[in-house]
């Protein structure tokens, strides 16, 4: 899918450019450049938002790919690039006060989204060179306009990458005052994924030495400052318990929860409808609205921008373009270590209803968020995999999939405990298990993974077991379609599986868990098995082959369960 993905970014959309339609800003950030070359979402009256706050430090939380550089780039046009790039923009048409704020204060900007080195030398490098990369690009400021001979030493060895942890943490500060100095005009500080190097930092063991040295930068830079007109970070979690905010005077913090500034960060219904009339595919509205809807930021409906964008540019062919473009190393660790009911949550979750979890608006600090269960769904909702549904109430709050594209990527990074069963070669036996119609092969198999997933403390009710096998049968998600708790004949199958490659049979599982240890699994499960007869589960997936022209056979499995033991049921004997 990596590959594919950035072969489709390369593409050039032909029917766009046979038409002389502006293309998609697929491949760039650079507001300056794409607002006059391509497509562009006018997102500017978030410039009126801020001016009417007064705000002096704000920090944003959204997804990867939802526009924060972008958003941050615009900013800084807006503040010192070229009035005329905003001429025929919403917050021109605002009015004159917002005009006067064009071009008004430098911006020193900073992004730490390439901060993932695996140890604390290798990043405090890397960030010797980001920052001293900005001070050089304000070097005429650091050796013009002031006279603080010590400052402009401290600075120029930070600009030549020779300069002191102590030098570093303190150079946001000082830069600062030097550009107020040099121009007499008060800067603005962007700083773009605030957050990575603490999070790279967590995964890779120099967590204390990096949070030490981000809050003393931070607060050098943004608390009480009288050299900077605003503040701006961006990132991908709110960690307010964490510390290296704790310097700073309540700064102002809007998450995918708030209302405030939501619809500037992703796409809007509206936005994509209009872009759909750019490019004469209206008709493909519902498809886009199936694949990239269904995030609610604040209570606003909205699409992933980056997806949207590529759909476009690949002559709408669907995909999900998000999957390996997020670099979420906390989130890839925690998914590979979720204790097995946690799993079970997330299986379920595939069906695509809302499920009611433990949730919290702050996550605490993030060398904690690994051990503490009840910050893992927080997380996948601040970092787009998931959707809150409705409000955080008592500490709880419904989450669901998104969209389908959301559902590929859970796919991908979700299910890691089948992956490792694959790799022992049980899921080509399982298939061929499927193939050869062998239910005790096919049980077998299921018996093995049930064994190495599960403890006994784990087992519980029925839907336990669902959940289990959901994850089990997601492997084969290129064989087959995969339907949970459908209707069909008289009553609701547990799960199905309808073939999509050829020899291959239907399948209908009907599972029941036993309660106690004296409970008869052979009867249990074929009680099960007959079950799937006398309420007609069969009858959504036979109208189907009839449909398509098909004439395939249906195995129709009971299965028990009691703790580690499985009994699977497919021929019924006389009555």
């Amino acid at each position: 899918m990596a590959n594919a993905t950035n072969k489709d970014m390369k593409q050039v959309c032909t029917a766009v450019r046979k038409s002389g339609l502006l293309p998609p800003p697929v491949g760039t950030s650079d507001w300056a450049t794409f607002s006059r070359d391509s497509y562009c979402v006018d997102k500017t009256l978030i410039l009126k938002d801020l001016i009417d706050s007064k705000s002096r430090v704000i920090l944003f939380t959204r997804p990867r790919r939802f526009g924060k550089t972008t958003m941050l780039e615009m900013i800084r046009a807006f503040y010192e690039g070229e009035a005329s790039l905003f001429h025929d923009k919403k917050i021109w048409a605002a009015g004159e006060k917002y005009q006067n704020e064009q071009g008004k204060h430098p911006v020193i900007f900073l992004s730490f989204k390439d901060i993932k080195q695996t140890t604390a030398e290798e990043a405090f490098t890397r960030l010797a060179e980001v920052i001293g990369g900005e001070v050089a690009r304000f070097a005429d400021c650091v050796e013009n306009g002031w006279g603080d001979e010590a400052k402009k030493r401290s600075l120029r060895k930070v600009m030549n990458r020779e300069g002191t942890k102590d030098e570093l943490s303190e150079s946001l500060g000082l830069l600062s005052e030097a550009v107020h100095a040099s121009t007499k005009k008060l800067p603005g500080l962007l700083i773009d994924e605030y957050d990575q190097p603490i999070t790279t930092a967590s995964t890779n063991g120099y967590y204390d030495e990096m949070c030490n040295f981000m809050r003393v930068f931070l607060s050098g830079a943004l608390k009480d400052n009288k050299h900077c007109h605003i503040g701006i970070m961006t990132g991908v979690l709110r960690v307010a318990k964490e510390g290296i905010l704790s310097g700073l005077n309540n700064p102002d913090v809007w998450t995918v929860f708030d209302e405030q500034y939501s619809q500037y960060f992703g796409f809007t219904e509206e936005e994509v409808a209009e872009m759909a009339r750019y490019y004469g595919a209206e008709e493909k509205l519902p498809e886009i609205k199936a694949w990239y809807d269904g995030y609610d930021f604040g209570g606003t409906e909205i699409y992933n921008p980056w997806s949207v964008l590529r759909y476009f540019k690949c002559n709408c062919r669907p995909d999900a373009y998000w999957l390996d473009t997020s670099s979420n190393d906390l989130i890839t660790e925690i998914v590979q270590e979720l204790p097995f009911d946690m799993e079970v949550t997330l299986h379920k979750l595939m069906v695509g209803k809302p499920v009611a979890v433990p949730m919290t608006k702050e996550l605490g600090p993030y060398k904690q968020i690994r051990d503490n269960e009840n910050t893992l769904y927080a997380l996948l909702v601040s970092a787009g995999y998931l959707k809150a549904v409705g409000e955080v109430k008592d500490g709880e709050c419904d989450v669901m999939i998104p969209n389908y594209e959301l559902k590929q990527v859970f796919y991908s990074e979700i299910v890691q405990k089948v992956r490792s069963f694959d790799k022992s070669g049980g899921i080509v036996a399982v298939e061929r298990a499927l193939r050869e119609r062998d239910p005790f092969l096919f049980g077998k198999y299921l018996a093995v993974y049930l064994k190495e997933s599960v403890s006994f403390f784990d087992t519980a009710a029925e839907g336990f077991y669902h959940g289990l096998v959901l994850g089990f049968i997601a492997c084969f998600r290129n064989r087959f379609v995969v339907k949970s708790n459908r209707e069909s004949g008289e009553g609701r199958y547990d799960i199905s599986m309808r073939p999509l490659i050829d020899g291959m049979p239907g399948v209908v599982i009907e599972l029941k868990a036993a309660e106690e240890e004296t409970e008869d699994l052979d009867a249990l499960a074929r009680e099960a098995r007959r079950q799937i007869d006398t309420r007609e589960y069969t009858t959504e997936m036979l109208a189907d082959f009839a449909a398509h022209g098909e004439q395939r056979d249906i195995l129709k499995f009971g299965m028990a369960f009691y703790k580690k033991n499985l009994v699977v049921c497919k021929d019924l004997p006389p009555m």
